[in-house]
């Protein structure tokens, strides 16, 4: 096979892959970074590029191995080396991630999540963060969460761009403190709520009293303590409680009754630095039990053990759940 030709601002974008690899790059780091970033708008064309995640089932993964048999183990077996500079070769020269179907790179987000850099304020993999707001209010984020805080004379506005909060509001009959999403707001008429941004929709979940939510098309419509919402611009859907619209998160762990699989590798994403693929079978597997988030791999070795599902890791960059054949 050839060695992949990338271009000198992609190669400079799969380099910072290489810096930031670790998730602990110092603030200085970062500064040259975001500097980088802005110098130039293929800069950030570049790292969009390969910044992002790719979503392609497993299925499709899978179907590399049946094209080009021997690679998909060939490609696992160098990812699992341990010798630095044969890795960071690889990843330069874009063949490997190839190989596995994630393109040129395609990891890098899993790292360091693009929203969050330009954030007021934004949490990585595997992070949870706990601020408390000049008006004496707590805002919690998930891991790979970034939100926008907006204070003024008139109102409290938090403006959520990516992943999920929980705020502890703090009295002040003069400001109203609003969380806003790209579908609605959801005003506090209490003291503690939950919000997750989606991909195409939002959901609130109230902890104590209540909030008013209001969508973007108009909808409005209170919420209660232990009620849960999803919503869009034009609807407003009641959902029945699940470990997804829990807050167990903010003690790191994820507790699901009778709930697919899908619902707890949804919840182990925001801590796992590579990508995590399921299979369609697998995702169907029902699962009971309390399960650790900031420690994905223990999490993921023992399900193996008691259900009847296979993990298989690529290195540091990719795990895939299946059924066992």
């Amino acid at each position: 096979m050839s060695k992949t030709k990338v271009d000198p601002i992609t190669r400079a974008a799969i380099d910072w892959i290489l810096r930031l690899e670790s998730g602990h790059a110092c603030p200085s780091q970062r500064q040259v970074f975001k500097a980088w970033l802005a110098e130039n708008p293929e800069h950030m064309a570049a790292w969009q590029r390969v910044a992002g995640l790719l979503k392609n089932p497993l299925t499709d993964l899978q179907s590399v191995d049946r094209r080009s048999p021997g690679q998909l183990q060939a490609a696992r077996k160098a990812l699992l080396e341990t010798t630095s500079p044969s890795r960071k070769k690889a990843l330069q020269g874009g063949v490997l991630l190839v190989l596995l179907g994630l393109g040129a790179a395609g990891v890098v987000d899993r790292i360091t999540p693009l929203a969050g850099l330009m954030a007021d304020q934004h949490t990585g993999t595997g992070e949870r963060k706990t601020l408390e707001l000049a008006d004496g209010s707590r805002l919690t984020l998930n891991a790979r969460s970034a939100v926008d805080i907006e204070f003024s004379a008139g109102q409290r506005r938090v403006r959520l761009r990516e992943g999920e909060l929980q705020v502890d509001v703090a009295a002040d009959a003069r400001r109203p403190f609003v969380v806003a999403t790209a579908q609605g707001q959801v005003k506090a008429l209490g003291t503690r709520f939950m919000v997750r941004q989606g991909t195409d929709e939002s959901l609130a979940s109230v902890q104590q009293h209540s909030v008013q939510l209001d969508t973007l098309g108009g909808l409005q419509r209170r919420i209660e303590t232990g009620q849960v919402v999803s919503f869009t611009s034009h609807q407003i859907d009641p959902q029945t409680p699940t470990s997804g619209s829990q807050a167990d998160w903010l003690e790191g762990r994820v507790e699901l009754h009778d709930e697919p699989l899908s619902a707890l590798v949804d919840a182990l994403r925001p801590y796992q630095t590579g990508m995590l693929r399921i299979s369609p079978e697998a995702a169907r597997v029902r699962v009971f039990g309390v399960f650790p988030l900031d420690n994905t791999a223990h999490t993921l070795s023992a399900l193996a053990q008691t259900l009847p599902i296979k993990v298989t890791r690529y290195g540091p960059w990719l795990t895939t759940i299946d059924v066992r054949r």
